[in-house]
């Protein structure tokens, strides 16, 4: 999934950035970096393993001089998480220094590698990124915009990049806009971010999105080329950046993620009127807006039921299933008063492996809990996604091996409420049901992909 963020025509451009990355730290916690383009030459370039706030001291962020920077943090789906492969990637070619950023999955990064390798490109990294900075390579143009039009007319899948070349800040969008990416300002000062909420931690405004399929280039303060790479282009924002992983003070689709949590919330206790329930009980933080919708509707009393370890990062975007267990053991602790002797509706966001899940049940059951309806404000996950979340195959996805009976058995729970689809899909698009990927939820893939990887 990763997060990204860029801003320009700025002299203090990374500290701006290092605020940017602080506010899309639950995007990505494996690695951070920030680039910035000094004398428009020479490039700074800082990047570690670890969280921004332990990686950017003071000190480290007064060397990283320049007026433009751009920014990363990762959370790895295609290649190895380690310091290799923390962005941004930097390069010198023909076109001089480019650094760049991503956030994405690019569907046909081996096709494109091993036609690169033949033709002499060495390779430094693992991630998909690197073969952006190979294609801007082999390519020319009058411009820089028309330079890009050419380099990712060829790729696939998803993919949101924020660039710097020279003293211009460049983001470009894929033609489906799988992954989120906003134009905002501060002053006189553009930025591109993957979320609303980093352009308001640096006091900046929303401008609008970047469309699908544009090439957004930025200089001094001015958007000085703005062009489509593909003339036709669908919409199909991931789904579940609402569902789970941007943050609820975000905007997507002319709405917060907050109000789209709560009428999630809401769907479901449409679905859920025969419940007869004490409590709603959501597992923080994602579940947390969803239950105040549910609790909205049904009249029932939503408590927090669990406290949260803050010092612990979100378990989903782990690099491990043993580092996610972990996590998740050490993230969530029972109130028992809440629980003992209640009929608690328990609201998450999502059921993928089950392995958590079966574990937070197994607390509430501890604590003396005497139902749990465990309500999830999304689908069935049944399909792995190709675009930048690190969901696993489809022998891994509990809904897409055991029936809701048998997961109802596998987690020990007296009943098990998934959100339909039409419901999931009005409450993110604010009553509209398309403009979405919804593909780990219904198998339907917008762009070609590998079939034979589903059979893995």
């Amino acid at each position: 999934m990763c997060g990204i963020f860029g801003i320009e025509n700025n002299t203090n451009a990374s500290v701006l950035a290092f605020a940017g990355l602080i506010t899309l730290q639950h995007r990505g916690e494996e690695s951070a970096g920030i680039t910035s383009n000094g004398d428009g030459i020479t490039y700074n370039s800082h990047k570690s393993m670890g969280l921004v706030s332990q990686i950017f001291k003071e000190k480290i962020l007064n060397n990283l001089l320049g007026s433009v920077a751009i920014g990363h943090v990762r959370y790895s789906t295609h290649s190895e998480s380690t310091l290799l492969n923390a962005q941004p990637f930097v390069y010198n070619c023909i076109h001089g220094n480019i650094a760049v950023a991503h956030n994405g999955n690019i569907t046909n990064f081996e096709e494109i590698k091993n036609r690169l390798a033949k033709s002499g490109s060495i390779f430094n990294h693992t991630s998909d990124t690197e073969i952006v900075a190979h294609l801007l390579a082999e390519n020319t143009g009058k411009t820089f915009g028309q330079i890009m039009k050419k380099s990712v007319q060829s790729l696939k899948g998803s993919f949101s990049l924020v660039l710097i070349h020279g003293n211009k800040l460049v983001g470009v969008r894929d033609s489906f806009g799988f992954r989120p990416l906003v134009l905002g300002k501060v002053d006189n000062s553009y930025i591109l971010s993957s979320e609303t909420s980093a352009i308001d931690a640096v006091g900046g405004d929303f401008v609008r999105d970047v469309k699908p399929g544009e090439i957004i280039v930025i200089e001094n303060g001015k958007i000085v080329e703005s062009l489509q790479f593909i003339k036709k282009t669908k919409e199909k924002l991931c789904i579940f950046e609402q569902v789970y992983f941007s943050r609820p003070d975000s905007m997507l689709c002319e709405r917060s993620i907050r109000d789209a949590r709560v009428q999630m919330g809401k769907y479901l206790a449409q679905q859920m009127k025969h419940i007869k329930a004490d409590v709603v009980v959501p597992v923080p933080d994602t579940g947390i807006f969803s239950a105040k919708g549910f609790s909205l509707y049904s009249g029932i009393v939503m408590q927090t039921g669990f406290i949260r370890n803050h010092y612990v990062g979100r378990s989903f975007i782990k690099p491990s299933q043993k580092m996610r267990e972990i996590t998740a053991k050490l993230k969530l602790f029972p109130i028992k008063d809440v629980i003992n002797g209640k009929r608690i509706v328990l609201i998450d966001d999502s059921l993928v492996r089950g392995t958590t899940a079966q574990k937070i049940v197994a607390t509430l059951r501890n604590v003396g809990a005497k139902e749990i309806h465990l309500a999830l404000s999304s689908p069935a996950v049944i399909s792995p996604c190709f675009y930048g979340i690190d969901t696993p195959n489809k022998s891994k996805l509990i809904a897409a091996v055991k029936s809701v009976e048998e997961i109802k058995e596998f987690l020990n729970v007296d009943s098990l409420t998934f959100l339909n689809i039409d419901s999931m899909k009005k409450a993110c698009g604010n009553g509209k049901v398309n403009n979405f990927c919804s593909a780990c939820f219904d198998g339907k893939y917008p762009s070609p992909i590998d079939r034979r990887k589903l059979l893995v």
